[in-house]
Order: C-alpha cells, then structure tokens, then sequence
C-alpha cells in the first residue's frame, strides 16, 4: 500500500509506545528497572522501523511519530538523570549535538519556506541506537559510560555533517527544478 494512503500502523503504534515508556522511567525507583525501560525502548524503536520497512508499514502519521516519541523518550530520560545528579549537563549536550543542530536546522529551513523535506538517515540511526546504549551504560557499567559518551558524540558530529551535505543536496535540486 502506498505511505500516502495509510494513516496509523503497527509500526505508528509501537513507536508512540515510547511515550509510556518515558513516563515510566520517570517513575521507576531502580536502576534495573530504569534499564529494562530503556532496553523496551531501544527495542521498541528496532522493531517499529523493520515492521515500516520490512513489511510496508510505513505511513506519514510514523514519519512524525518516531523521530518525535524516540526525541522526547531520550529528552525526558536525559532530564530525569540530570535531575537525579547521575548525569551532568555538558554530558547532556553531548548527547544531544545531533539532535540540537537538527533542530535548530528544521526551525531554520522552515522559518525561511525551504522545500526540504527531513527523513531519516543511517547516520541518524547510529546516534539514536549509541545514545540509547550511552544511557544503558550509565545505569548499568558507569565505568565505560564516557567511552559511550565519545563514541556518541563523534557520531553525533558525523550525523551532522551527513544532514548538511543531504540538506544541501536537496536545495540544490529544488532550487534547479524550480
């Protein structure tokens, strides 16, 4: 079925599932149950992206679910753990470079009616799946969590970059074909 025709999915509904989650981990008093959540998540976003791809359940309702409910699921855990002095705020923005810039790109380009359309991208993914194992380590193997911390960072950097040359890419033909 085409995206343009469907309106809500399995893969829709598993992504808004991370909303709850987030509730949750603001709730939970343990350190396994704050990773267990976390794990769900992770494992949640996985399945929910294979089902949309795998099996066609893409749909422009999981276009603005995922990217949203996976940002304020990572956001209100970050918030939580600063708030509870397990994380300090440099290490937040560290976290959250990729997910900064994009945004701060997204208002940009929309404020000035740019036709770019933002999607999902590998590098994208890699930080999304590193930010969540960053959290995972700090809860559970706090020893390496700053290992995690760099390694996000690094990919946070490259996401960046790869936005910029495909956001740049896609002015350029909007701006040919127009």
């Amino acid at each position: 079925m085409n995206v343009h025709n469907r309106r809500f999915t399995w893969a829709d509904a598993l992504s808004l599932s991370r909303l709850p989650l987030a509730g949750a981990f603001v709730l939970a008093d343990t350190t396994t149950s704050q990773a267990i959540i976390v794990a769900a998540a992770g494992f949640t976003d996985f399945i929910d992206g294979w089902l949309a791809r795998q099996l066609g359940q893409s749909s422009r309702v999981g276009e603005i679910i995922d990217p949203v409910a996976d940002k304020l699921f990572v956001l209100t855990i970050l918030v939580t753990l600063v708030l509870r002095a397990q994380l300090r705020i440099w290490e937040v923005l560290l976290l959250l470079l990729r997910d900064g810039y994009n945004t701060f790109a997204f208002i940009l380009l929309r404020a000035q009616n740019a036709p770019v359309r933002f999607q999902a991208r590998r590098s994208g993914k890699v930080v999304t799946v590193l930010q969540i194992g960053s959290v995972l380590a700090l809860l559970i193997a706090p020893q390496v969590f700053h290992v995690w911390l760099i390694l996000t960072a690094a990919a946070g950097v490259w996401a960046i970059v790869d936005y910029t040359r495909a956001g740049l890419r896609d002015l350029r033909q909007a701006h040919t074909a127009g």
